[in-house]
């Protein structure tokens, strides 16, 4: 009973110093690491979130809404869609992704609805905006839509999580779930595990199709690991129906893209949003994956620009 005792107690402890040790090879996200950043920060309840602008000062506001992993530089080739009408937009990083802090949080809708009405609130922009949601972002913008309608004039949704989603199931995902070994394991396999995502297999693709940024800069730091752990125990990346649905009951104009080869966000989506927001503009791309937004940024952005037009 008592060399039991020991031997639990002796790997109970080295998989805590494992733990520690995998965290101190990283960086702290602080001061000195944010004067890398572009663009500006502002504090909100859970920390200091990072935001860009782009068009012009008056324009009216496209808030873009970026997903689980990969930070705002997502977006950078659709950007031009929108400013090109005039429109001001604006993206951020989501709490622990980016450049933004990296606080220890829940990490489920209150949090991140929260996160967004901070930033809206703490630019005074209390009039409503457009929503451009991908991926994750999806579900994010779908409830803060139907949370706070007068806030929001459109909603326009890349490849939507909260439908029919793939993702880590069965006995790996029941381990992630468990606190402790879950963390560990998170913490030693995560990097590779988000690397060898499909969505950034660039191979064959031109430089103009590419994500403009390097998603591995943002790994480098303290926290970014544990916060998406945190999301995937608390933010649902399937069944949102509900969500979709009171999205619908708002009246505010919806319209989603999907990718016919995203192996992430399933082309069996498209019948259930239809099902969930029957007036909802849905647009089902031939060879488009999960990255279609920039991959396929040729026929993704006429679909941005006519649904946001200004004299549509």
């Amino acid at each position: 009973m008592i060399w039991s005792l020991l031997v639990v107690m002796a790997v109970g402890l080295l998989g805590v110093s494992a733990y520690v040790m995998l965290d101190l090879w990283l960086k702290p996200l602080d001061e000195a690491a944010r004067a890398k950043a572009p663009g500006a920060f502002i504090s909100a309840r859970a920390g200091l979130l990072h935001y860009t602008w782009d068009g012009p000062a008056d324009g009216p506001v496209v808030v873009m809404v970026h997903g689980f992993s990969t930070p705002h530089f997502i977006f950078e080739q659709n950007v031009a869609a929108l400013t090109d009408q005039g429109y001001r937009v604006l993206r951020f990083d989501h709490f622990g992704r980016g450049w933004s802090d990296r606080p220890i949080a829940r990490y489920d809708a209150d949090f991140y609805d929260e996160a967004l009405l901070n930033l809206l609130d703490g630019l005074s922009l209390t009039g409503p905006v457009g929503l451009v949601g991908l991926s994750m972002g999806g579900p994010i913008v779908a409830e803060f839509a139907a949370r706070h309608p007068q806030r929001v004039n459109r909603v326009l949704l890349f490849v939507p999580a909260g439908l029919d989603v793939a993702g880590l199931t069965g006995f790996a995902a029941r381990l992630l779930n468990v606190p402790g070994l879950g963390d560990l394991m998170w913490r030693a396999i995560g990097r590779s595990v988000l690397l060898n995502d499909p969505q950034y297999n660039e191979r064959g693709e031109p430089p103009e199709n590419r994500l403009a940024g390097n998603v591995s800069t943002q790994m480098e730091y303290r926290g970014y690991l544990d916060a998406l752990l945190a999301t995937m125990r608390n933010m649902p990346m399937s069944n949102r129906a509900e969500t979709y649905r009171r999205l619908a009951q708002t009246g505010i104009p919806v319209a989603a893209i999907f990718g016919k080869d995203d192996p992430t966000v399933l082309p069996a989506s498209v019948d259930k949003l239809a099902a969930y927001i029957p007036e909802a503009q849905i647009h089902l791309l031939e060879n488009a994956d999960h990255g279609l937004n920039y991959k396929r940024h040729r026929a993704a952005n006429p679909l941005l620009a006519a649904f946001f037009d200004p004299h549509s």
